[in-house]
């Protein structure tokens, strides 16, 4: 043991060695042997969780989330981060490609259909093949969301199936075979997950590709055969599929891929991005944690999820990579307002009987402008690099985590890669922390109407629905709203008339940033 131990110290010695020979140099794919200059990297994303609903964050959260407060506690949290989009769909895009969703062919306010075809265009590098190309060992566990184009019997009904979110011709769809283009497409060495939300088509988890079980029941023989269905009433849906072994499912998955690639892959870094179901609706928290916490179903269902945050840092302590991982987690949006809106069988904890607010001091939800809709709990934690208990106010933006992981392992991005996106490395040593790395940002709601960030100020331009109406000067804007963040984050005063050049600056920045089909100058 003492002569490995010798050995392992003059092999990080030399490391040290030749990284500093070479440190003028970029772009160079690193060998297995700088495997201990180069953290693992694992991104946790929470589904429909808001700001709120986090202990460290609301010390009047009636949810106890002791895993996540710890997490929090040993590295960095973020007070004003935000999503790419208030919803799924545009978030998990901005995650992956530091590009704003609106830009793609689903526009402005645009999602996903329940078996529509990929997303990401062709040829655009995502944080995944950033990582996999710098030799990295990349793998997705969870929820998807960008797409899948699924081998088709008549290849005619493409189209429909693209746009129609209601695509109920089943047989059509060869889930037998591999899919045409999914997840390992973009990055990604190894996926295993589910192609959307827990309710959506089609209901099987999907491993590199090919429909782990062939999906063949329907809602009502689901129903039938377990008892009950909290899915769709329309769902296809495999054998053994049933949504109380979903978040398990995924979290023992989550776990293996992290051992897997630890024990195999000992000098090679691994990148995971753990996409949970939770606490998305259905809301149905298993047995052991019903009644841990005092907001409802909901909240218990959030517990359950903090257990399985837990779990995956208990695995990385076990491995003993702990001090070697950088570990991020965050929310795709804010929540749900479980008030109204949802389906009785959805709606399984609502939050507002019980006195918590799930989004903290923000006003909103997801799908919205409001900061509650956007605004999300981030933390970094990353042992020896990141001071642990701090807290930082700069904004950033999920659009900003492939130019920070760039700037980290010294790449260089081009000009096609996360248009939208600045690092913010420096915010997580502390080298630098200001207002914003970015001179704007941008938001955008679920029935397509825009807003921009700028400092303390936000604007809402009310009236155009998709970037070509913006654009246009002929077309109506009903009213701007400008908000004040820095003294009224619940956004209840409109303060554009104190501010007229202010609206007029950011209206036209705005209209720059769509037009000019980027948000940051050229690298």
């Amino acid at each position: 043991m003492l002569v490995n131990a010798m050995r392992l110290n003059y092999f990080t010695l030399a490391c040290w060695l030749a990284l500093a020979l070479t440190s003028t140099q970029k772009n160079i794919s690193a060998a297995p042997s700088e495997k201990s200059l180069r953290p693992n990297i694992l991104i946790i994303l929470a589904d429909d969780m808001g700001y709120g609903d986090v202990g460290i964050l609301n010390r009047d959260s009636r949810i106890p989330t002791p895993h996540l407060d710890q997490l929090a506690g040993e590295g960095l949290v973020f007070t004003d981060a935000h999503s790419s989009g208030s919803y799924c769909v545009p978030s998990r895009y901005g995650l992956l490609t530091g590009r704003y969703m609106w830009r793609t062919r689903l526009g402005s306010g645009g999602n996903l259909a329940n078996l529509a075809g990929t997303l990401i265009e062709p040829g655009r590098k995502t944080l995944a093949d950033l990582l996999r190309d710098s030799g990295y060992f990349t793998g997705l566990v969870g929820k998807w969301h960008q797409g899948i184009d699924w081998q088709l019997h008549d290849e005619s009904a493409r189209e429909d199936i693209r746009v129609n979110p209601n695509y109920q011709n089943f047989r059509n769809i060869d889930f037998a075979s591999p899919a045409l283009k999914g997840p390992k497409d973009f990055g990604f060495d190894h996926s295993f997950g589910t192609a959307g939300s827990a309710e959506m088509n089609p209901a099987t988890f999907i491993e590199n590709n090919r429909a782990a079980v062939i999906p063949t029941f329907s809602s009502e023989e689901a129903k039938e055969k377990n008892g009950e269905w909290f899915g769709r009433d329309d769902n296809i849906i495999a054998k053994g599929y049933t949504m109380d072994r979903l978040v398990p499912t995924l979290s023992d998955k989550a776990c293996e891929f992290v051992e897997t690639a630890t024990r195999t892959k000992p000098n090679q870094p691994f990148f995971l991005y753990y996409a949970m179901t939770t606490p998305h609706n259905p809301i149905i928290p298993n047995p052991e944690f019903v009644g841990t916490s005092r907001a409802g179903t909901y909240g218990d269902f959030v517990v359950e999820l903090d257990h399985h945050v837990g779990k995956l840092m208990d695995k990385l302590v076990e491995l003993g990579i702990e001090k070697n991982t950088i570990v991020f987690f965050t929310s795709d949006n804010g929540p749900v307002n479980r008030t109204k809106g949802y389906h009785e069988k959805w709606v399984r904890g609502d939050t507002g009987i019980y006195g918590h607010d799930s989004n903290g001091p923000f006003s909103g939800w997801k799908s919205g402008l409001e900061e509650g809709g956007h605004r999300v709990p981030f933390f970094v934690r990353w042992p020896g690099k990141i001071k642990q208990g701090g807290t930082c106010s700069t904004t950033i933006v999920f659009n900003d985590v492939i130019p920070t992981m760039a700037e980290m392992l010294n790449l260089d991005l081009d000009n096609h890669t996360a248009e939208d996106g600045e690092s913010f490395y420096k915010a997580l040593t502390g080298e630098a922390r200001p207002e914003s790395f970015h001179e704007a940002i941008v938001h955008n709601r679920s029935n397509g109407t825009f807003a921009i960030r700028k400092g303390a100020f936000k604007l809402t331009v009310n009236g155009p629905k998709t970037a070509a109406q913006v654009l246009d000067d002929k077309f109506p804007v009903s009213s701007f709203v400008l908000h004040d963040l820095s003294n009224d984050v619940e956004e209840t005063a409109d303060v554009s008339r104190d501010h007229p050049e202010m609206v007029k600056e950011m209206h036209a920045l705005l209209k720059k940033y769509l037009r000019e089909g980027r948000s940051i100058g050229k690298r």
